[in-house]
């Protein structure tokens, strides 16, 4: 059973790339990936950084001499850098850390994140 709650207006989404809200207990924040909007729990699980206030970029990978753009779109941690896929919330750089992702959707204005 969905259970939809409006968590802040597009138009905001849409000037600061994100949304944040205090949702059931918890913070949560929504995001733009591409075309689509997810939700996300706003805690980074490597140290409890505002992850929803990270951006929403290409992954850079490393290797010695240079980097390289990849095609997958990562939520980056404001705080120390840590990628999480904002599609299933994994760790792209360790596999023990996963952070909640949660449907979102604009109606008429306003963002919608389903708990």
């Amino acid at each position: 059973m969905s259970d939809w709650h409006d968590v802040g207006s597009l138009a905001d989404l849409e000037r600061d790339g994100h949304v944040v809200a205090r949702v059931e207990g918890r913070e949560v924040g929504v995001v733009a990936v591409g075309g689509d909007l997810r939700g996300v729990r706003n805690r980074c699980p490597h140290h409890g950084g505002p992850l929803c206030l990270g951006t929403v970029e290409r992954r850079v990978t490393g290797r010695p001499g240079g980097y390289d753009l990849a095609d997958e779109l990562v939520l980056r941690c404001p705080w120390h850098g840590w990628e999480f896929d904002p599609l299933t919330g994994a760790c792209l750089d360790d596999s023990a850390l996963r952070v909640a992702v949660y449907p979102a959707k604009a109606v008429d204005g306003r963002v919608l994140i389903d708990i």
